[in-house]
């Protein structure tokens, strides 16, 4: 079972908590939703697994094993800048296009979310890919970036369902 699956399933019972905690009944939403799980599934196995898998290879070969301090600094500052924003922008815009929205609704999607998530990700990934790049042997780095980017993909998958609620755009 991919990855994605389960964070969105995790992040869906999160979210039922929090709208039970302050809400009433009348206004509280389904718990599940399987056709948002299958949607980050197809993400993950479309878009997420091959493009991370592409980009870190090529990281590896610019740079070389991140055997300092400095050449890990350097992989983490360019997959931050250079590797990151377009993921999120393909990101957004696959999952409004799976979601059915408009042209114009994906493209208030990606202006809303796309800022967000690279802040989000400007505080969490530069920690979890230094740490990942200096001292997660390679061999370990899938599992690490696996368990980290669980807890990440919980934060998209409540993101990009909640933001069209908070926003009333579409």
């Amino acid at each position: 079972m991919p990855r994605v699956q389960i964070d969105d399933a995790q992040t869906q019972q999160q979210n039922k908590v929090a709208v039970d905690d302050h809400d009433d009944a009348s206004t509280m939403r389904q718990c599940y939703d399987p056709w948002r799980t299958l949607r980050w599934t197809t993400v993950g196995l479309t878009l997420h697994g091959p493009y991370f898998f592409v980009c870190f290879g090529k990281l590896d070969k610019i740079f070389g094993a991140s055997t300092t301090l400095s050449v890990a600094a350097k992989k983490t500052i360019f997959g931050q800048f250079v590797v990151f924003p377009p993921y999120l922008t393909a990101l957004f815009t696959y999952m409004g296009a799976m979601e059915g929205l408009k042209r114009d609704e994906i493209l208030i999607k990606v202006q809303d979310r796309v800022p967000k998530a690279f802040v989000g990700g400007c505080i969490f990934w530069p920690i979890a890919n230094l740490f990942n790049f200096r001292f997660v042997p390679v061999g370990l780095r899938v599992p690490y970036l696996a368990s980290v980017g669980g807890l990440w993909n919980g934060y998209l998958s409540y993101m990009n369902s909640n933001s069209k609620k908070e926003s009333g755009e579409y």
